[in-house]
């Protein structure tokens, strides 16, 4: 009995924060956003203070949603990133909420989203004040624009595996990350997200809610450097993706 009330409780809460999501959204893109558009005229400004403000609405948002009972969550080494400029922060991609918290401890992040987003007359207005990158699906302006974005000094959070890692799947990194990172020559710092039980996977809806209440640990490592490699670039990136793929697996297993 008290585990089905629970179950239900949870059922709620979920629905509450999904739908604070939705509205608050809804709001911002309508309402905030429009207003930083129309009173910052300088761009430099504008989209400092544009990344603030998302930074600041999704630490609050994490926050809220520990208080009602949704999850529960751990940080370790947010100092780190906090003070992190002009680098190249990936991460594995568990769940739906992982940008949600990386980007709620950094205050001046980038960074990339789809070109539906762009097109979307909701969210065009948040995306250009914060001065996201959009994939228009030119992989070489894309990595233009995000080695140009890190050399300009501002962080980039790129999840390797390019969308959420299946129930039951193997991750598989993507050679893109790697790309910018050995063009860029920019701090690569690795962020290791795990949940337990596992929640917002992908292909599964929002009410598909886990046994029991889902924490999060997210953990921030040291940089990993970029070692000189005489190799082709081909080969130098392979070899950048294998570190990677195998710190992510040897830190989660930890």
């Amino acid at each position: 009995m008290m585990a089905a009330l629970d179950r239900f409780w949870r059922l709620i809460v979920t629905a509450v924060s999904f739908a604070t999501f939705g509205l608050g959204g809804l709001f911002i893109a309508l309402v905030v956003f429009p207003l930083i558009n129309l009173f910052i005229r300088d761009r430099a400004k504008r989209t400092e203070f544009a990344q603030a403000t998302v930074h600041r609405i999704w630490r609050f948002y994490v926050r809220f949603m520990a208080a009602i009972g949704t999850l529960t969550y751990e940080v370790h080494g947010a100092e780190l990133l906090r003070a992190d400029r002009g680098t190249l922060v990936i991460a594995n991609h568990p769940s739906l909420l992982d940008i949600v918290f990386i980007m709620s401890l950094m205050e001046h992040t980038q960074c990339v989203v789809k070109s539906g987003v762009w097109n979307n007359p909701f969210m065009r207005g948040v995306v250009t004040a914060a001065n996201y990158i959009p994939n228009t699906g030119d992989p070489e302006k894309l990595l233009d624009d995000c080695v140009e974005a890190l050399q300009a000094g501002s962080n980039l959070v790129i999840f390797p595996e390019g969308s959420r890692t299946p129930r039951g799947g193997k991750r598989k990194i993507q050679r893109g990350f790697a790309h910018i990172a050995m063009r860029s020559k920019a701090p690569l710092r690795l962020v290791t997200v795990s949940c337990d039980p596992p929640t917002l996977l992908k292909g599964e809806p929002w009410y598909s809610i886990p046994p029991r209440r889902p924490h999060w640990v997210i953990r921030v490592h040291e940089h990993i450097e970029i070692e000189p490699d005489t190799a082709e670039p081909a080969i130098a990136v392979r070899r950048l993706c294998a570190r990677v793929e195998r710190r992510i697996e040897e830190s989660l297993a930890a």
